[in-house]
Order: C-alpha cells, then sequence, then structure tokens
C-alpha cells in the first residue's frame, strides 16, 4: 500500500507543471493524513476513549484545501460521507485559500516597513541582525539579505562585501574633499586651528595627570639641575662650535664617471690642504694602513665588527663612523673607546685655531676627518677603520687613496638619495671608491648593482670577491654553532663582509693570525669567533626589559632597514601573547607612509604611539621637562608627528581595521600611557624605531627609570 502510494504521489508530481503540481501535491498529502486520522477516531470509540473536539487537537497545522468536499472523506479515489461529530469541525476551519491571503498580507505589511525603515536610516536598514558588537558591517554580511526596495532578489555575500567596500571608499573621498574645502575657507581654518588647540591642551592635561601619578606613587626627587663641571661645559662649548661648522656642509651629488675617475675631487683636494694646514702630511697619513667601508647601510656595524675582531687579535685600532648615537665624540675611538671629553676639547680648538680663517671654511665632516687622523697619528694605531660618508668617491674620508681593503655594504635608498637615480646610478656611485692596489669585498645581492661594481672591478683589473653568507659560516662551523645562532641580528646582516674585511687585514699584515684561511674563507679561527660574540650595538637590534616593558629599539630610517627591523621584531615576538605597541619618531618626512607599511604588515600592532621627534644633545634630553609649557601647535616636530599620525589612521582605514593611532608629547609620557593603560602586571612589547633620536631618547628615558646613569662615555 505504501509502494503504491509513493508511486503515485511521484507520478503526480511528474506529470503536472510545477505550480499545479504543488496545489495536487497538498490536496494528497491532506488526504492521507484526513484518512489515518480517521482510523485513530475509529479505534479510539471503539476502546471508549473520548473523541477529540477538533481535529487540531491531533494534527496541528492540516488543514482541508478548497478543492475538497467539506462532507465527504476519500479513500483513494472514492468519496465517503463524515460522520456528524466531525462535519462540524471541518466546517469551522479555515481554507487554505484564506490562510494564504492572510499570509501575503502580512507579508506585504513586513516589507512596507521594511522599507520605510530602510528610507529613514539607510545604515541601520542594511546592518545585519545578529552582528557581532565591535565588527565591521563588511565582515558580518556573510549570510544572503534582501535588498532593500522591497523586491525579491538575493545579494549574495560577496556582492555585499564589494557594495560596502565601495560605499566605504567613496564615504571617505566625500568626505576628504569637504575636509579640503573646509579648511580653504578663512573660518574653516580658524575651527581647525581651534581643535588643533583643544586637542593639544587635551594631550597636555594627560601627561600631566601622568606625570603626577608617577610623583605620587614614587619618592619625590629633587628637580634642581645638576651642575656640570668645568670640563663638561667647556666640550659643550667645543661641541656648539663644532655644530656650527654644519653651514658649509655641501649636498652630495651624483657621482660622475669622469669626475671621479680622472679629474682629483675638489673636496678630496680641499681635505688634504686641511690637513696640510694642520701639520699632517700626507707621507704621515700614507703610513697609517687605512681599512674603508662603503655603501648605504649596515656601514657603521660592519666597522664596529672589524674592529672588534682586529682587537681580540691584539690589534690597536682607530675608527672613525659619523652618526654618533649619545655623544659626538664617539665618532673617533681608539682601541674601542671615545675619546674623552677633554682630549676631544683639546683636539677641537687646536685644529679649530689653524682652519679659522681658511676660505672656503671646511665642512663638519672635513673637520671630523682631520681631528681623526691626528688622533690616530698621536695614539700610534695599527690601522685605521673609516666608514666612507653617502658622498661616496667624492666623500672628505677618500683622502686615503692607499687603502688595501675596502668592503661595500648593502645598497639602497636613504634620506640624502636622489629619487631621479635609479639602483645602478647607486651602485656605481659606490663602485668608485674602488682603488687597483685594494682587495674588494661586498655583500651586496641585488642583480643590477652587482653587474655595476663588477663592471668597475673589470676596468681597474681588480677581483670583485661576494662574500658567503652568515649562514654558511654557521653551517661550517658547527662548533661553534651555538655561539653564532645568538648573535645580535646586526651581526647576522654584516658579519660575514666584516669577518672578510679583518681577515683581509690580517694577513696583509699579521699573517701569523690567518695560517690556512684562504680569501674568503668560510672557517673561523677563535679569535674571530671571540669578536663576534662580544659584539654589542648599543641602539641596533638592541632588547631593553623594564619592568613589564620588553623595548626592542633599532635605528631603521629607511625602507631596507625597516624591513629587516620588522622581521626582527616579528620573529622575536611572534611567539608571545603579550600587546605589541609601536613607538615610532622621524626627524624628516622621507618615505614617512612608506615605512609605516612596512611596519603595518606582518605585524599587527595593538596600539601606535607617535611623539615628536626629541632634541637630544650630547645625552640630554633638551626641554622635556618644559614640554608641557611649550605652544607646540607652532612646533614643527609635532606637526610631522601628527602626520605620521595621520599617515597610520589612513593605513588602517585601507585594510578597514580600527584606527589605533596615539599621540603624545615626549618618550616619558608615551611610556607613562603604556603602563597606565596595560599595567604592569603583564607584560608589553614595545618597538622604538624610525630615527637615531628617538632611539637615544627611549635609552636615556629606561635609563632614568631604571634608576641608573644616563649612558656615559670613557673618560
Amino acid at each position: 500500500m505504501k509502494t503504491m502510494s509513493k508511486n503515485l504521489f511521484t507520478g503526480l508530481m511528474t506529470r503536472k507543471g510545477t505550480a499545479t503540481a504543488t496545489v495536487h501535491a497538498r490536496n494528497y498529502i491532506f488526504q492521507k493524513s484526513f484518512k489515518a486520522r480517521q482510523v485513530l477516531m475509529a479505534k479510539a470509540k471503539t476502546n471508549g476513549a473520548p473523541e477529540p473536539e477538533t481535529l487540531e487537537d491531533q494534527t496541528p497545522k492540516q488543514t482541508q484545501p478548497e478543492s475538497a468536499c467539506p462532507e465527504m472523506k476519500t479513500t483513494g479515489t472514492t468519496a465517503v460521507p463524515l460522520a456528524e461529530n466531525t462535519r462540524k469541525t471541518v466546517s469551522l476551519k479555515e481554507s487554505f485559500s484564506d490562510q494564504r491571503e492572510r499570509w501575503m498580507a502580512r507579508t506585504k505589511e513586513i516589507q512596507r516597513k521594511a522599507m520605510l525603515a530602510a528610507k529613514e536610516s539607510p545604515s541601520k536598514a542594511t546592518r545585519n541582525k545578529w552582528s557581532t558588537p565591535g565588527k565591521y558591517d563588511w565582515q558580518q554580511q556573510l549570510s544572503p539579505q534582501k535588498k532593500p526596495n522591497g523586491d525579491n532578489e538575493i545579494i549574495s555575500p560577496a556582492e555585499g562585501q564589494r557594495v560596502c567596500w565601495t560605499n566605504r571608499v567613496h564615504g571617505s573621498q566625500m568626505q576628504k574633499q569637504e575636509q579640503t574645502r573646509f579648511l580653504e575657507e578663512p573660518s574653516g581654518r580658524q575651527h581647525a586651528r581651534r581643535d588643533i588647540e583643544q586637542k593639544g591642551h587635551g594631550i597636555q592635561q594627560i601627561s600631566r595627570m601622568g606625570s603626577r601619578a608617577s610623583a605620587a606613587a614614587a619618592p619625590a626627587e629633587p628637580e634642581e639641575p645638576k651642575k656640570k663641571s668645568p670640563e663638561r661645559l667647556a666640550y659643550l662649548k667645543a661641541i656648539q662650535k663644532l655644530n656650527s661648522y654644519h653651514a658649509f656642509d655641501s649636498e652630495p651629488g651624483r657621482v660622475g664617471r669622469l669626475g671621479s675617475y680622472c679629474q682629483p675631487d675638489p673636496i678630496i683636494e680641499h681635505t688634504l690642504e686641511c690637513l696640510q694646514r694642520t701639520k699632517l702630511s700626507k707621507a704621515q697619513l700614507e703610513s697609517i694602513p687605512v681599512i674603508q667601508v662603503a655603501g648605504s647601510k649596515g656601514r657603521g656595524t660592519t666597522c664596529g665588527l672589524v674592529q672588534n675582531i682586529l682587537l681580540s687579535h691584539g690589534i690597536k685600532t682607530g675608527l672613525l663612523c659619523s652618526l654618533h648615537l649619545f655623544f659626538s665624540c664617539e665618532g673617533i675611538r681608539i682601541d674601542g673607546q671615545p675619546l674623552s671629553e677633554v682630549q676631544f676639547t683639546k683636539l677641537f680648538w687646536k685644529i679649530h685655531a689653524r682652519l679659522a680663517k681658511m676660505q672656503p671654511p671646511p665642512a663638519y665632516d672635513q673637520l671630523l676627518t682631520v681631528m681623526a687622523f691626528h688622533a690616530f697619528r698621536q695614539a700610534n694605531v695599527d690601522v685605521a677603520i673609516v666608514k666612507v660618508g653617502s658622498g661616496g668617491a667624492s666623500d672628505c674620508t677618500n683622502v686615503t687613496s692607499h687603502a688595501g681593503t675596502i668592503g661595500i655594504n648593502t645598497l639602497g635608498r636613504d634620506q640624502r638619495s636622489n629619487l631621479r637615480h635609479t639602483m645602478r646610478d647607486i651602485a656605481w656611485a659606490k663602485a668608485a671608491i674602488m682603488k687597483p692596489s685594494a682587495s674588494i669585498y661586498t655583500n651586496v645581492t641585488q642583480a643590477e648593482c652587482c653587474e655595476a661594481l663588477a663592471q668597475r672591478a673589470r676596468e681597474l683589473g681588480v677581483q670583485l670577491h661576494r662574500v658567503p653568507t652568515f649562514a654558511a659560516l654557521i653551517e661550517a662551523n658547527l662548533n661553534q654553532k651555538h655561539l653564532l645562532s645568538k648573535a645580535n641580528h646586526s651581526v647576522k646582516l654584516n658579519g660575514s663582509l666584516a669577518i672578510q674585511l679583518a681577515c683581509d687585514y690580517l694577513r696583509r699584515h699579521k699573517p701569523e693570525f690567518v695560517v690556512g684561511l684562504d680569501k674568503n674563507t668560510i672557517k673561523l679561527s677563535q679569535g674571530v669567533v671571540h669578536g663576534i660574540g662580544s659584539f654589542q650595538p648599543a641602539g641596533h637590534f638592541d632588547v631593553i626589559r623594564q619592568d613589564s616593558l620588553n623595548v626592542y629599539l633599532d635605528t631603521a630610517d629607511s625602507v631596507e632597514s625597516m624591513m629587516d627591523c620588522r622581521e626582527w621584531f616579528y620573529a622575536g615576538t611572534r611567539a608571545s601573547r603579550s600587546p605589541k605597541i609601536l613607538l615610532y619618531s622621524r626627524g624628516n618626512d622621507f618615505n614617512a607612509k612608506d615605512l609605516l607599511a612596512i611596519l603595518r604588515f606582518k605585524v599587527r600592532f595593538d596600539e601606535a604611539c607617535f611623539v615628536p621627534c626629541p632634541s637630544f644633545f650630547e645625552g640630554e634630553i633638551v626641554a622635556e621637562e618644559l614640554s608641557a609649557a611649550m605652544v607646540w601647535d607652532d612646533k614643527e616636530e609635532l606637526q610631522r608627528a601628527k602626520s605620521n599620525a595621520r599617515a597610520w589612521c589612513r593605513l588602517c582605514e585601507e585594510i578597514g581595521k580600527k584606527d589605533t593611532s596615539h599621540l603624545t608629547l615626549s618618550v616619558n609620557s608615551c611610556f607613562e600611557h603604556v603602563r597606565t593603560k596595560y599595567g604592569q602586571q603583564s607584560e608589553v612589547d614595545v618597538l622604538v624605531t624610525g630615527s637615531r633620536q628617538l632611539v637615544a631618547a627611549a635609552m636615556t628615558t629606561l635609563n632614568k627609570m631604571r634608576g641608573s646613569k644616563a649612558p656615559s662615555h670613557h673618560s
């Protein structure tokens, strides 16, 4: 019986059309259910059980079709009269058509209300009912939705996301246009300035509240400034006079082929004249062996590594490296130690007295170069390690034409690079430092740069040595794998080049230390391993732990160095669930948004703090305590910090994330904000990068929080 009924139903659905088959299917289902109910009622009557008052008590939601006769029941294809007690109940039930009309009316009413709601608030009408608080609508529209115009067309999730993105982008563009038109009007500029003043006042209040809270928690300390010694005052006066020579600095231009190879360079000639006027002859200069390190990034770290490796072999070294971190006297080092304040002051006034009337006067780098070679001569060093400036062959440090070992480090663009120059142009300019009698080493990896360097080496008839990678050094010295693997990240980037430069000098002047080691060797001696393991550059891939803060510091300020900084920070914190904070500042506007985009990629920062570039002078943060009383709205550094914060906000908008930027007036207030917001119980990972001044100010602030003295130099 069941098989026959199923076949009958299937045949009915096949023979009829879609609409007609649906009606007949409902009738068929009703007939089968009604017949089963009659059988149950007959059994209940036989057993003496009470009959149900209505059919709805037995089978809810079952109605009789309009085409069925109310006084007949069907068995198969035969109609049978209904009983008296059921006839009255069936006659009182609604027909299927009446229910359908009622539901259609209700549906139309719901659609009408939805249309009215959509017209009043379109954003609320398109919001998903089951949305999660804290998420964006474009992330929540994962289920199909109907258009707000009342028709039955379904919008797919992908289409909904595309429309939502389009509306957001269009809305942001319109908002920017309105803001631009508003600011072009005088009244708009007045309103904007009033908003800036209010925000600055709010930030000052927050900083004052934070300082009061910290003062209440910590014991009061005397606020009187420390008295400076006469030696310190004389040193600061000498530094101020030295900085005045920046007025004569020349902008580095493109190194031309003829000017670099055939004609004498005017800067080199002028520097040699300065040496002659200060009683240092060219013969005395050439008596000092020289190692030169050129390139765009990593030059200072490479020079420091070469110095450390040679010191571990007992070699007396002199180092000339500009762009100091804390003190100007750090640029000139003897045996790894900078000149003391007294030595630097005496040497400066001695050189200044002999060059004061020189026309044209020397530039800052020229004066520092002359001072360095006088210090090397007086200390009787075995080798001078010189960092070549961004001028390349036209740099004043290239007065040492007798250099026997030359290294060319990582190439890239920096703030002094001309944007019209290609990477091949930059490589060709750096290649001009090569000399026919020198050994040339490089760790450059870009194909076009390697081609330019190789072409210059072929013209001079010298061999260009491509140094092995640091990973190859680790694999070749498995007994030292643990020590090499834990080396500073800057060592992993520049260590291989530094090793080859140091070994080349030892091969020329102290061959007993490198017996059996050829050029580009991957076997390391004990002295080399000791020099690498003891190298700890301050402010370069450095980590300082203070209470609950894990502060990662790096002075990255170019695209290549910022990518290395991001990978280093990501590798060190990817296994940690601690909040990640970015502390960023720039001393100029070069590649500001590009550097922030590099940091934003791959690393998810919970908050990005932006501060004006600190005024850091000889180990001291200038006027930090007076920041609340200063008119910050007119300060260029604060405007640059606000511009960086807006750039971060735009980056967050582009990927649909919440703006996490935060503006503070000083490094100290930023650390206080982090400690107050995230507490001192849980650890926080903080990345400090963007400029040397910011890293130096952050290290000084952390030392004050620790209760120790500020970084000091040898005296």
